[in-house]
């Protein structure tokens, strides 16, 4: 936002909001988002400090029309003066979104600490600042809107990345076609020093201490630098490997003994992402516990000691080799991204990279340059740095606020006793002997060779017959089961291998849950020192709870797989009595999360949260429920916990895919069974199940949990029957609305930012739910969503024409045939299948075999006999914060909520509820082998079976 007027924070992102509104080409507003939803889509928009980035995905027959109505964009808006006010509004619902946001209060601070003289801001806009402070002033904002457009949208400062399956010289001719006209205006765009002579920041405003009071239970330590901008380095990347050498977490590190001290619970290097533009930041970002806010001192002693050392031997060329080998090697093996993330990554590297290097300008180390390196660390002094500290300790002394999002903040001189005490460790005018003994005293060193490092990148030979899905490996223990699929696709040295360890102690209750992924914590904690490496190498794991099992995933590339399962299950094992230090790292950092999702979850996240504790049993527990036990465990209460897991017995799954033969798969298998000792069967797996809600419809009213947010919500949700027919029929529903949903409820009526409909499938029901987070009176916006319903429905039933129900139709199959692109992408396409044990890994063919088959009449049938009266929740959090809320529009009632039964108590409603409500259950047979002749070989419908007149002349195909 370098380029917009710094007295009008937030016109770039209030211009890119009335892009939206129409083109002279398409000029009905919603249109586009329609078309791209409707056909099997999406499109979005950001903001950052110097660039707005807009991108779409759509169906790969519908790219070409897709290009003409975005490029129109470029070539000629309509810009329409009567948008202006409401679309303003939209930002400001947008700024209101990120109100207690600690990004967003962290850059209003930025903002208010910037030179005035330099034009850096990053800003989302609102109603002060965009409307009312320019009335006053006389300042036209449209008019203003328009300069900004004309004086910055020109093609020479415009990158673009077309994604298709079209040929590449057809989609140049496509692109040239569509993007020729785009008005080539030869505009300078100052970006980095050239954006203005003055520095964007006064030193001795910017070496200062900065606290802030965060509305979430946060504690966090940073220390910030401006540095020159780094883009023009590009080919050797200094920051890189000074953010690798300060962000590493092996033994000798900085996060390694600052960990080992209790002081801090993780850290993290990098830049100022959005910030950047006129100029880069490299900052280190410490998560402190409670004893580490009180001993910043000790934590900037190391890292400044670590710093002066670096400054003063050479840069390490094995360490920059090891870096460009595994940037090579994460380039050539790199999976293929999804197309919506892959294009606007690719458009904004051209902004800084040659085209020619677009695919692997930001991941490749080109050239070895040891003097950027230095002349980099020799930025970085006590004199230039900004040490930034915030937690909820900190209240009392947060006497300003900022000027953006009136965050409690103060700024005041870095402490004498810490600069005397860094001074000290940094020797800067010392040797580099010097300086090796008080790094040595505090036991930093550089970090040793990475022995996770592939060295077989070769490709298995595939099996005589290959396999389109996962299948029953024979020959496996009788405690488990494996499901394999050797990859022939995708021809990566990579796998992806999932267990989920099944035992009744995880569901038994809040205690037990929090206990184990407490513990879960605690492990990868402990082996974090070793597996920092791996997951450098681009071998990784997580450890933590599934519905009803504990689960572990390991992932990357399969050479060392093996290596990485042998450590982790044998700290499974050892770990019999958690380290102190362990368990208060780990503690302060979950009490921190489950406090934060407890009370400070947005409104509309609260609805989820609530609605999931009302109609979910058996797969987790609230985060209220384990806040509460979590504050009652101690470590001794983890004594030994792991063998309490499977006293019962345990039965283990897992689905193994990539470049792993049948009997690597059952080896990787074994191995789990052995370093784990598990030998007694589970007979049945612990019960999960999901509730039928009651007839009609309800309303549940609570308060908000977060008593800052100034923002209400409302979720509805309808339920409808479970079956594969009936979920595909909710999502042509879906389809159907949920763009017209969007446009009406947040672009024309300005209800919210978070405004959403979309179908869902939790654990056997299908369910259509609509989201709005507002500023307006709760039962206003629910009247709105009813008559949105009402009114849609009754054009399903009665408007809808055969050609806008084949545009969904082909919208949704185009989504469902989607391959997956990559070895993850294949494990998310698999993982529901497998996580609810059905194992109908066919299951997507027979759902496109349905939509396929489907017709205007099943869905008007449906939506008649089941969807018209479907029981449907209203989940509504109200705000506690004392603000009034958005004035209605002129003429506007309140609907009352005569027809709803009503709840309004939380513990009570869910308990009551409980125990009256109809529960339906995954089946928990451990007969892996049963359950898959069980599954069916053919839809369970053969003609329409919603009550409209049956099509005899056409059948649905066999599965």
């Amino acid at each position: 936002m370098c380029h917009e007027r710094k007295d009008l924070p937030g016109l770039a992102h209030f211009l890119e909001h009335m892009l939206f509104t129409g083109t002279s080409k398409y000029p009905k507003e919603g249109e586009y988002h329609e078309f791209m939803n409707q056909n099997g889509g999406m499109a979005n928009a950001y903001t950052a400090c110097y660039f707005t980035c807009y991108m779409f995905e759509v169906k790969p027959e519908c790219l070409e029309e897709a290009l003409d109505r975005f490029s129109r964009f470029f070539i000629e808006p309509l810009l329409t003066r009567d948008c202006t006010e409401r679309e303003i509004n939209a930002v400001d619902s947008e700024f209101q979104a990120g109100q207690t946001s600690p990004w967003w209060r962290y850059v209003g601070i930025m903002n208010m600490s910037a030179n005035p003289d330099h034009p850096f801001h990053v800003a989302v806009g609102n109603n002060k600042v965009l409307l009312h402070e320019p009335k006053e002033r006389g300042i036209d904002l449209y008019e203003e809107m328009k300069k900004l457009y004309e004086s910055t949208y020109s093609a020479n400062g415009m990158t673009v990345c077309v994604f298709g399956r079209e040929a590449p010289d057809e989609l140049r001719k496509i692109v040239a076609e569509k993007f020729g006209t785009v008005v080539n205006k030869g505009l300078t765009m100052p970006i980095g020093d050239t954006v203005s002579d003055k520095p964007p920041f006064l030193p001795n405003e910017w070496h200062q201490q900065l606290l802030q009071n965060p509305v979430q239970d946060v504690k966090d330590l940073s220390f910030i630098w401006v540095t020159p901008f780094q883009d023009p380095f590009w080919k050797s990347k200094p920051s890189l490997y000074i953010s690798h050498l300060l962000g590493h977490e092996g033994a000798g590190s900085v996060i390694a003994k600052l960990k080992q001290q209790g002081l801090i619970s993780g850290c993290s290097v990098g830049n100022g992402d959005w910030l950047e533009g006129a100029f880069s930041l490299l900052q280190v970002n410490f998560d402190l516990t409670d004893r580490g806010l009180d001993c910043i001192q000790e934590i900037g002693q190391h890292l400044f000691a670590y710093l002066g050392l670096l400054q003063k031997m050479p840069p390490e060329k094995w360490i920059f080799d090891e870096m460009q080998k595994l940037g090579d090697i994460r380039f050539k093996f790199g999976e293929d991204a999804s197309p919506f993330a892959l294009c606007p990554q690719i458009a904004s590297t051209m902004q800084k990279v040659p085209p020619s290097e677009a695919l692997c300008g930001d991941m490749v180390l080109y050239e070895y340059d040891p003097d950027a390196i230095k002349s980099l660390l020799s930025k970085l002094t006590l004199e230039s740095v900004r040490v930034q500290v915030q937690a909820k300790k900190l209240a009392d002394r947060c006497t300003q606020v900022d000027t953006s999002y009136g965050s409690p903040m103060q700024l005041l001189p870095i402490e004498d006793l810490w600069l005397e005490s860094w001074r000290a460790a940094m020797n800067a005018s010392g040797t580099i002997e010097a300086s090796t003994k008080i790094t040595s005293e505090l036991g930093l060193s550089l970090p040793k060779p990475n022995p996770f490092i592939p060295e077989d990148l070769s490709l298995k030979a595939p099996p005589q017959e290959p396999k389109a899905k996962p299948s029953l490996l024979k020959g496996t223990e009788s405690m488990t089961c494996v499901f394999h699929k050797q990859d022939g696709t995708f021809k990566q040295p990579k796998a992806r291998v999932s267990f989920s360890i099944y035992s009744p102690f995880f569901t038994q209750d809040p205690v037990n849950y929090t206990k184990a992924e407490l513990w879960c914590r605690c492990v990868e904690e402990a082996l974090q020192e070793y597996a920092y490496d791996a997951e450098v190498a681009g071998v990784e794991y997580s450890l933590g709870l599934g519905p009803a099992c504990l689960r572990l995933v390991l992932a990357g590339y399969n050479d060392k797989l093996h290596v990485l399962l042998d450590a982790v299950t044998e700290k499974m094992v050892s770990l019999v009595e958690i380290p102190e230090q362990i368990f208060s790292i780990v503690a302060n950092r979950m009490g921190d999360d489950l406090r934060n999702q407890a009370f400070h979850s947005p409104p509309y996240g609260q609805c989820s949260m609530r609605l999931n504790e009302l109609l979910m049993r058996g797969t987790s527990f609230p985060a209220y429920q384990r806040l509460e036990a979590f504050e009652k465990i101690t470590c001794g209460d983890l004594k030994g916990l792991a063998e309490q897991f499977f006293v019962a017995g345990a039965h283990v799954e897992s689905l193994m895919l990539g470049n792993l033969t049948a009997e690597d798969a059952r080896l990787l298998a074994s191995k789990l069974m052995t370093g784990l000792n598990l030998r007694k069967a589970l007979t049945v797996l612990p019960t999960r199940a999901e509730a039928s809600l009651p007839e009609g419809s309800t309303l549940w009213e609570l308060d908000s949990t977060d008593a800052e947010d100034p923002n209400h919500a409302v979720f509805m949700k309808l339920q409808l029957p479970s079956g594969l027919e009936n979920e595909m029929l909710t999502y042509l529903l879906d389809k159907a609305i949920s763009s017209k949903f969007f446009d009406l409820l947040r672009t024309q009526q300005q209800l919210g930012y978070i405004v959403n409909m979309f179908a869902s499938v939790k654990v056997l029901q299908p369910c259509l739910v609509a989201v709005v987070q507002t500023e307006f009176n709760l039962h206003y916006v629910r009247g709105c969503l009813e008559k949105f319903l009402d009114e849609h429905f009754a054009f399903l039933e009665e408007a809808m024409t055969d050609e806008e129900f084949e545009t969904c139709k082909e919208g949704l199959l185009s989504e469902l045939r989607v391959k997956p692109k990559n070895i993850s992408e294949e494990a998310q396409h698999f993982s529901r299948i497998f996580m609810d044990r059905s194992f109908d890994f066919e299951r997507r063919e027979k759902c496109i075999r349905f939509v396929e088959a489907s017709t205007l009449a099943m869905l008007r049938s449906y939506v008649r006999n089941h969807v018209r009266n479907a029981p449907r929740i209203y989940m509504q959090v109200k705000k506690v914060l004392e603000k009034e809320d958005k004035p209605l529009p002129s003429g506007a009632t309140v609907p009352g909520a005569d027809s709803c039964r009503r709840w309004n108590t939380h513990a009570e409603t869910v308990s009551a509820f409980a125990s009256s409500a109809k529960w339906n259950s995954l089946n928990s047979s451990v007969d892996v082998a049963a359950r898959l002749r069980d599954v069916p070989k053919v839809l369970s419908c053969l003609t329409d079976p919603y009550g409209s007149e049956p099509d005899h002349n056409k059948k649905l195909p066999c599965a």
